[in-house]
């Protein structure tokens, strides 16, 4: 039978998100948190699992995660909805403004996913460039958006992959045009401290994302939420699936929440190394690190960076080859580690 009458003409030249795993010792390619969960919510977990009913479904409305997240943001209920993980609410966010005059924009280099997911959605989607700071190009934007009817606008904040926050004044006059909606994805905020959260009042369009697969060391467990308009959250609520976080990953965030002087010490020591790990970046010849405000350093390399990545490897360190054409050639990424993890990456990187 042949299959190809079936498929979608307009994914023929997508290919799957997918990072190769390599054999490694040190994992720092995909921002994630080097500590585990701690001991003492590992225990609870083992506790709570006695008493989890796995042939019911999970709560549809992550009731009980959602009001922590009330307490510690100061937002009210029906301005959050849970995900698994952003990138679901990113998905749903596009899936419930799809319009056939929306255009949905990000800037470049920035999250793959953007792009992808419009993609998927079937979404006009344009890339525009940073600026040779790695900064939005405010009159680009303005002629940009001009162009369009609707506008869909995705910034991450820190951007990944060059870590730094983008000009809260070139973010609100984005804000400021009523034919835009902004998402925010706050996924780095712990690291930076950052956050437009307090710019939801004065602009009903728009939505933050945040994760806990990066600061809170969940990756394994999928879990982010959109904190937004109750109209907006309406609208995603029509989208999202039902009993999209399962019973286990809620039940792991809510305590987590629970432990913020865990939080405060693994943040204390990834910025502090970051800063370290930067410091010894800018020291070594051939190797010129961008300031960043996440847990991940962007830096360029005189070498050829599959080159360089090889050589990490070869020590036992995987990281990202961001090498491409334009502002990102011979550049890698390096995850922010334990002091042990980031010596080891030091060393394989002086050779």
């Amino acid at each position: 039978m042949n299959l190809r009458p079936f498929l979608r003409d307009d994914l023929t030249d997508l290919t799957p998100y997918h990072v190769g795993q390599p054999p490694h010792r040190v994992k720092a390619d995909a921002n994630e948190s080097p500590f585990d969960l701690p001991p003492e919510i590992r225990h609870e977990l083992t506790e709570a699992i006695a008493q989890l009913q796995f042939n019911r479904y999970p709560d549809p409305s992550s009731d009980l995660l959602r009001a922590q997240l009330c307490e510690q943001l100061r937002v009210d209920k029906a301005e959050i909805v849970v995900g698994n993980g952003s990138d679901e609410l990113i998905g749903n966010f596009m899936l419930a403004f799809r319009k056939p005059e929306a255009c949905v924009s990000f800037p470049t280099p920035t999250f793959s996913m953007f792009g992808i997911l419009a993609q998927v959605a079937q979404i006009e989607a344009v890339g525009l460039p940073l600026d040779d700071r790695f900064d939005l190009d405010p009159a680009a934007w303005k002629a940009h958006l001009d162009a369009h009817v609707i506008n869909l606008v995705f910034l991450s904040y820190p951007n990944n992959p060059t870590g730094t926050n983008f000009s809260t004044d070139a973010i609100r006059e984005i804000l400021a045009r009523p034919d835009t909606l902004v998402l925010l994805d706050e996924a780095y905020y712990e690291f930076s401290g950052h956050s437009l959260m307090t710019e939801r009042e004065r602009y009903p369009n728009l939505v933050i994302t945040r994760t806990f697969s990066k600061a809170y060391g969940l990756a394994g467990l999928r879990v982010g939420y959109v904190v937004a308009h109750p109209e907006i959250v309406d609208e995603l609520n029509k989208v999202r699936l039902p009993y999209n976080l399962n019973r286990f990953s809620q039940l792991a965030a809510t305590l987590l929440l629970k432990r913020p002087d865990r939080l405060a010490q693994h943040l204390q020591l990834i910025r502090s190394e970051r800063e370290r790990v930067f410091n010894a970046l800018k020291a070594i010849e051939g190797i010129y690190p961008f300031p960043t405000d996440a847990n991940f350093i962007l830096f360029r390399t005189d070498s050829p960076a599959p080159d360089v990545f090889q050589r990490l490897l070869d020590h036992g360190v995987l990281v990202r080859n961001l090498d491409r054409p334009g502002p990102l050639k011979n550049c890698l990424r390096i995850t922010i580690g334990t002091p042990e993890d980031n010596e080891m990456f030091l060393a394989g990187l002086r050779g």
